[in-house]
């Protein structure tokens, strides 16, 4: 199931470790964009692991692909308490939760993927980084799929997963420690996910409240596929004034 995570427009700042790192959005040609989102590895720690976030998650919380196998949708272990006031601080900093052992012994695996409609990008993004890939934004009723995999054989530089089979082209390339590479890639497909009903009771930030939905313009969802990915889905939010107030 995709469950969905609405954040106004605030950062967190994170301590920055020596990374190798991915970004990438969706541009329209009238300068329309989504959020820029990034893939990074870390280096000197004698880990694989891989983590995964955007701009609109405030980089307080973010996907981890560990080596091990334990993959989660979590808050930032550092920032989980600052997030939340005292009464609302959740029991756990964890999301979602999933086992992939085999992912460490595969020649590949698909471990993410990030949807965005041909109604995602709305706004420019501010100041977007200057080494930010720009994918060109779905012709209407299609969508851009970026995804995200594991390769822990070595795999020529002209190649790369389904550039035949599914005529995916190149994103971007990283590194992971002791051999192997995080190859993203991106492609063009008729219809996205299903998304399932959502139910519950929203919650939020610290000093943020109601009031603050009227400033939100993305939403994110994510959840697991069938095939273990771990996806996401940035599309447009939009809220009226009276459902704000």
């Amino acid at each position: 199931m995709l469950r969905i995570c609405v954040v106004p427009w605030f950062y967190v700042r994170s301590h920055k470790m020596p990374e190798h790192s991915l970004r990438f959005a969706v541009r329209i040609q009238d300068g329309r964009t989504t959020d820029v989102w990034k893939c990074w590895t870390t280096t000197g720690k004698q880990k694989r692991d891989v983590y995964m976030t955007s701009r609109p998650l405030g980089y307080a919380m973010k996907l981890s692909l560990h080596e091990s196998g334990q993959w989660h949708v979590g808050f930032d272990s550092n920032k989980k308490d600052e997030l939340f006031p005292p009464e609302q601080v959740p029991p756990t900093r964890f999301l979602g939760k999933w086992l992939r052992p085999e992912a460490a012994t595969m020649p590949q695996v698909l471990a993410s993927r990030i949807y965005f409609p041909w109604s995602s990008p709305s706004e420019a993004t501010r100041d977007p980084p200057p080494d930010t890939v720009w994918l060109e934004s779905a012709p209407e009723q299609q969508w851009v799929e970026v995804a995200v995999f594991l390769v822990n054989v070595p795999a020529p530089m002209d190649d790369w997963p389904g550039r035949m089979e599914l005529g995916t082209e190149l994103v971007g390339r990283l590194p992971l420690e002791d051999g192997g590479e995080v190859i993203v890639v991106h492609r063009r497909i008729a219809t996205g996910p299903q998304i399932l009903a959502i139910n519950g009771t929203l919650k939020y930030f610290r000093d943020r409240s109601k009031q603050d939905l009227a400033e939100a313009n993305r939403s994110v969802m994510w959840g697991q596929e069938q095939d273990g990915s771990i996806s996401f889905i940035e599309t447009r939010f939009e809220v009226s004034r009276s459902s704000a107030a």
